[in-house]
């Protein structure tokens, strides 16, 4: 066939228009690369990341934006982040750090971290498995304790926890509180305890800092750390312990024979009209109360030193034949049992009992 003049104009557009083709460059979202590091990929509760993802790109690309997102497989996302990137005030590669709301899991649980361009499908993703808590159950017992005076009362505190499985190392550290009063300060001891099976385990501290010097009054904060058999650690959250000195308040117990009653006081008849009887047996040495339609307060005195304090009473009785129909209190120094009757009522008090408090310096 011959080669018209219009075949050859129409050859001459196709061949402009694959030249231009080949000149155009693809979408400059397609060059941009993306990696998901996450730390490990097995990680203990509670976790709230951070992951860093790593864009990578030519400098003379076009600026893009993607979208980071946490989510579970196959559910929808839990935390987003739009992240901007832009080669021409960027170098590459570009790291993007991504966290989110602590995590927590009470069975092994998965998590996919992804990352896409704006209106585009997936590019790149990693996924972890987050743990139950390694380290749970931390406790400081007793806080305050008072280890700047070594005479035997509260002088050590119990650093309890417990392990969710087998450890190859495990560290107690304790910091001191910052200036607003908070958890973590400067550390002033770290204590390795080695490795742990998995169960509960307790350590004491006395109080000395890691120079073996005392630590002075004021709140601390204790962390547990630990790492598994297959190499992944954890940090418990911080425990509140408390180091101080100064004037405290003991307990001790007293009691005597119910027949050692110091007086009797307030005899009331009822309505009905009555009266009580209060004697003491000597041979049995107790004090029998009766009382008929009428009550009677029966006191005892405690010999207590000065700053000592009755805290509470309690008396021993023989209800006898009618029953014993009290109230028990206490003043100052003295413990008083209030008798009543309806219509009667017996008591033998074979024991006075008191717990009363005293002061020392701690």
């Amino acid at each position: 066939m011959p080669i018209t003049p219009g075949m050859r104009k129409t050859a001459s557009c196709l061949a402009l228009i694959l030249l231009a083709g080949v000149l155009v460059a693809p979408p400059a979202s397609a060059l941009f690369g993306a990696i998901v590091q996450i730390p490990a990929s097995t990680v203990y509760s509670p976790y709230g990341g951070p992951v860093t993802v790593t864009f990578t790109f030519a400098p003379d690309d076009i600026a893009a934006v993607f979208t980071v997102r946490l989510r579970r497989p196959g559910h929808a996302a839990i935390k987003e982040k739009s992240v901007l990137v832009d080669p021409a005030s960027q170098n590459s590669p570009h790291d993007v750090s991504f966290s989110w709301g602590n995590l927590s899991a009470t069975a092994p649980t998965d998590y996919v971290i992804d990352v896409r361009p704006q209106g585009g499908s997936v590019m790149t993703g990693e996924t972890f498995t987050l743990l139950p808590p390694l380290i749970s159950d931390l406790s400081a017992t007793p806080s305050p304790f008072y280890p700047l005076v070594q005479d035997g009362y509260k002088d050590g505190s119990k650093i309890g926890f417990s392990l969710a499985s087998d450890a190859v190392d495990t560290v107690v550290h304790i910091f001191r509180d910052d200036q607003f009063g908070r958890c973590c300060g400067g550390e002033i001891r770290t204590e390795n305890l080695g490795p742990l099976a998995a169960g509960s385990h307790n350590w004491t501290w006395d109080g000395a800092k890691g120079d073996a010097s005392a630590a002075p009054k004021g709140t601390y904060f204790v962390r547990v750390e630990a790492t598994d058999t297959d190499a992944v650690s954890d940090i418990s959250k911080a425990q509140r312990v408390v180091v101080t000195k100064g004037l405290i308040r003991l307990s001790a117990t007293a009691s005597k024979p119910g027949s050692t009653y110091a007086r009797v006081a307030d005899e009331r008849a009822t309505a009905l009209g009555g009266n009580c009887n209060v004697m003491r047996d000597r041979t049995r040495h107790q004090a029998d109360i009766v009382c008929a339609n009428a009550d009677i307060s029966v006191y005892w005195t405690w010999d207590l030193g000065p700053g000592e304090r009755i805290e509470s009473v309690s008396f021993q009785i023989d209800d006898g034949v009618w029953g014993c129909h009290k109230k028990e209190g206490h003043t100052t120094s003295e413990s008083v049992l209030r008798v009543h009757s309806p219509p009667t009522s017996t008591c033998g008090v074979m024991t006075a009992r008191i717990k009363y408090s005293y002061p020392v310096q701690a």
